[in-house]
């Protein structure tokens, strides 16, 4: 539970520090969207985003589908733009369980204690090869 926690804290502060990127990067998927909807006919401001989004994020039902060429292309954009976005959040997410786990006290024993038995075990394999030789 105290990882979950701690983990939280540390994904929320990276995401704090690293807001105008990933902000950035998700006002830009959410414009092209629009834009998608200004050129194609038909489709809401809410259909809009929620095409770029469901692109962005390489989902794609397929339900919504771009009809014009202009209007495909922006959908590559998009879809670039969201594995982008989905690649910073995912690195923030490692980072933040790096940072808990260096920090974690706990942890660093049980590592530790896997080093020391490995280094045993080795010890062990060695002893047993040597008077077997």
């Amino acid at each position: 539970m105290r990882f979950s926690i701690d983990f939280i804290r540390a994904f929320l502060i990276l995401l704090g520090k690293f807001f105008p990127i990933w902000g950035g990067i998700a006002i830009l998927i959410s414009l092209l969207g629009l834009l998608i909807a200004q050129i194609e006919e038909g489709l809401t401001v809410t259909e809009a985003l929620y095409f770029a989004w469901v692109t962005g994020t390489t989902v794609g039902y397929g339900d919504l589908v771009p009809t014009l060429e202009i209007t495909r292309l922006l959908a590559i954009v998009v879809a670039v733009l969201g594995i982008t976005f989905t690649g910073i959040i995912v690195a923030m997410a490692i980072e933040a369980a790096k940072i808990v786990v260096e920090s974690n006290t706990s942890i660093q024993n049980f590592k530790k204690e896997v080093k020391e038995r490995t280094r045993q075990r080795a010890a062990i394999k060695d002893r047993s090869s040597e008077e077997g030789d």
